[in-house]
């Protein structure tokens, strides 16, 4: 293995120091470059459930946010149809302000957003309740949206899920948290990729993901192993979704996992998402197929 004098390993850290010291005695202005306008899309379709599409602008990172910024995120009034080639069905428009209390569960646990602040903003998304555009194992569907002159296009499938062997709570020596554990199969074939979500009932509403959500096959191939996510309580009860992703989703959510990850370290390199919507140049975001498998984790030792 080639080796590297000490001064070379610890450079980095000279610079850094360099530039803490100095940042003391200097503001420095950057002139960031202006922001390009562009769509961004939250799109799903599961087995058994109905495709669902978030549809807002992008935000300026050190920009203003209020919550009038947070209310004109939303892009309505854009026509969006899912095919999946046989059926073709426009979705429908439904905003929390406009819906009766009773069906604000539903829209949490499609969006993932408290009920509470469901409650408070008026919150948006596309979906239908058409059946013959609900999820199935197997097939592709494809993603048209026509908003603002625009037009937009995006492809996913719902592959086969693979199932967890087992699952299993593990206590971090002493303390109260510890880490959901997995056993999990490879197939054989090349290609896989998965994603691992969890949502802890009554404290979630909604999956969310831990860390690096997902992993591909490409170094595990065929291979049986254990792995952690977490942390999570004594006394939590977990749902565990494990997902089968194409190869376009598992490179948006892991380059997402990744930037995410990154922030605050000053040695990271410059990075960007991922994603499948096109044109790339004009949209953000992702359609994504799940094949889901579900387990239940009580965390008691």
């Amino acid at each position: 293995m080639k080796k590297f004098p000490y001064s070379l390993l610890f450079f980095p850290l000279y610079i850094l120091a360099l530039f803490c010291f100095s940042s003391c005695q200097k503001d420095i202005s950057v002139d960031l470059p202006p922001l390009k306008n562009k769509i961004v899309v939250d799109g799903r379709i599961e087995p058994g459930l109905p495709p669902y599409v978030i549809l807002t602008h992008n935000m300026e990172y050190f920009g203003s946010q209020d919550q009038n910024t947070v209310q004109n995120m939303f892009i309505h009034d854009a026509v969006i149809k899912i095919s999946n080639g046989m059926n073709a069905v426009t979705l429908i428009e439904f905003c929390s302000k406009s819906i009766p209390d009773s069906l604000i569960a539903i829209m949490s646990g499609f969006s993932g957003v408290d009920a509470l602040i469901l409650k408070n903003y008026n919150y948006c998304i596309y979906t239908t309740f058409d059946p013959s555009i609900f999820g199935q194992v197997g097939k592709t569907y494809s993603l048209s949206i026509e908003s603002e002159g625009k037009t937009y296009t995006a492809s996913t499938s719902i592959l086969p899920p693979v199932p967890l062997d087992s699952i299993w709570w593990r206590v971090d020596k002493d303390d109260t948290l510890g880490y959901i554990w997995s056993h999990f199969a490879d197939p054989s074939a090349e290609g896989n990729a998965y994603r691992w979500l969890a949502q802890r009932i009554g404290k979630d509403p909604a999956y969310v993901s831990y860390s690096r959500s997902v992993f591909d096959d490409k170094y595990i191939n065929g291979k049986s192993f254990d792995f952690p996510e977490g942390y999570f309580n004594k006394g939590d009860t977990v749902s565990v979704k494990f997902c089968s992703l194409d190869n376009a989703s598992y490179k948006f959510f892991s380059s997402m996992d990744a930037l995410a990850n990154s922030q605050g370290n000053p040695f990271a390199a410059p990075a960007s998402v991922l994603s499948n919507i096109y044109p790339q140049n004009d949209a953000l975001g992702v359609w994504c197929g799940y094949g889901v498998t579900l387990d239940t984790v009580v965390c008691k030792q």
